[in-house]
């Protein structure tokens, strides 16, 4: 049975689009800073085509040696993560729509008409195939004998990684009204963690597929559709034994690994996802506030207010940085310390800026293949972003603050 969805595009929404409507946020103006820290380039290449001009969030699995990126036109690359030099790259022919999931010397990707795709990491050869029945929006997971695969009909399916075969399949049931994406799966040790539209977190035995435990992350409230949304639609982030998710209209919250026990939870609503590092939890709530917290109690240490309506990818925090993309493609660098911004580039290509009178400065409306929307990845302190204009870009702090 085909399960049919109504999608919202809320972070598009968001970001701004009409000064004749209240509800709606203006993007804030880009800040002006004075610089603490310098940011190097260190290389960057081209993806194909970025999302081109479709509503997605592709970025890159890095390994130890290679980065791995997609592009919707269905070009998938190989690159050496030290020098940006491209290995390989293929055409797999498919509208690649849910990124890369790379690991055991295997690639994966998933497409809008529900193909899941196995390449061999030496070469881009294609290993298998597998059709899935509904749109893969997440980027695939790759364990030691199993693909996980999300579908954006509220399924999860292990995947034999040697045929493809199918091991075992999750369902959940998805509300009518969902967010536009979803959060992808993550294997750790023998279980699977993944996160659905109708706000529900649930563990796997990677293997069997048995449910260890299943947690709402907040509770839907009101009467239409759109009061109900309570989407688990960012990425949840797992620390040692313990995993952090924020719902769209729902709740932030930690909870036990093991035992699905929950820590700790607070309101807030976030649909770009969250990000742990040295006892400290941020999130990007809906307006593209950035909130700092304790990690273990959830209690508030300090929020980033200028970066408002921008439309800001899920933090990623790593030394003494938490670093966030934004809707015109510019990368921030805040201190961990107190939100404060350290150090600004630009990714991507450059579009036209309009004047607006409203804010006295330039600010521009959102487009679906420019910006950076999805989150930063960060390996050994160097921060690999890929723009929705196709640029992956890596980046170091060379001179600290």
């Amino acid at each position: 049975m085909r399960y049919w969805f109504l999608i919202l595009l809320v972070p598009f929404l968001l970001a701004g689009c009409s000064n004749n409507d209240d509800s709606v946020i203006e993007p804030s103006p880009l800040p002006q800073f004075k610089s603490t820290a310098k940011v190097k380039k260190l290389w960057a290449v081209s993806v194909g085509k970025g999302v081109d001009n479709a509503f997605l969030s592709l970025k890159p699995a890095v390994t130890e040696r290679w980065v791995f990126a997609a592009a919707h036109n269905g070009k998938v690359v190989k690159i050496e993560r030290d020098t940006g030099k491209r290995v390989w790259a293929v055409d797999t022919d498919q509208a690649i729509t849910g990124g890369v999931g790379a690991g055991y010397g295997l690639v994966a990707v998933g497409t809008g008409n529900g193909e899941a795709l196995l390449l061999d990491e030496k070469d881009g050869t294609l290993l298998w195939q597998k059709s899935l029945g509904g749109q893969i929006m997440s980027a695939p997971a790759i364990g030691p004998d199993r693909v996980v695969v999300q579908t954006i009909d509220g399924r999860l399916h292990g995947l034999s990684r040697e045929d493809g075969a199918v091991a075992w399949i999750y369902d959940t049931s998805i509300p009518i009204l969902t967010l536009r994406g979803e959060s992808s799966p993550v294997v750790i040790g023998g279980a699977t963690l993944a996160g659905f539209a109708n706000g529900k977190l649930a563990a796997l035995d990677t293997n069997t597929g048995f449910v260890a435990w299943e947690r709402v992350i907040g509770e839907a409230k009101g009467r239409s559709e759109l009061e109900r949304l309570i989407d688990l639609d960012g990425r949840f982030w797992v620390s040692g034994k313990t995993v952090y998710a924020a719902t769209y209209q729902g709740n932030v919250a930690a909870l036990d690994i093991p035992s699905g026990r929950l820590l700790w939870q607070r309101k807030l609503s976030s649909f770009a996802g969250v990000s742990e590092f040295l006892s400290q939890l941020y999130v990007v709530d809906e307006e593209s506030v950035v909130h700092a917290m304790e990690s273990l109690s959830g209690t508030d240490m300090w929020q980033q207010e200028g970066l408002r309506g921008r439309g800001l990818s899920a933090p990623t925090a790593y030394d003494r940085y938490v670093v966030v993309g934004d809707f015109e493609g510019y990368l921030h660098w805040l201190s961990y310390r107190d939100g404060s911004y350290v150090a600004r580039v630009k990714v991507g290509v450059q579009h036209r800026a309009r004047p607006d009178a409203k804010l006295g400065t330039v600010v521009r409306k959102p487009s679906y293949d420019e910006g950076l929307r999805a989150e930063p990845v960060v390996y050994q302190d160097i921060v690999y972003m890929q723009a929705n204009s196709g640029e992956l870009a890596a980046y170091q702090v060379i001179e600290k603050e």
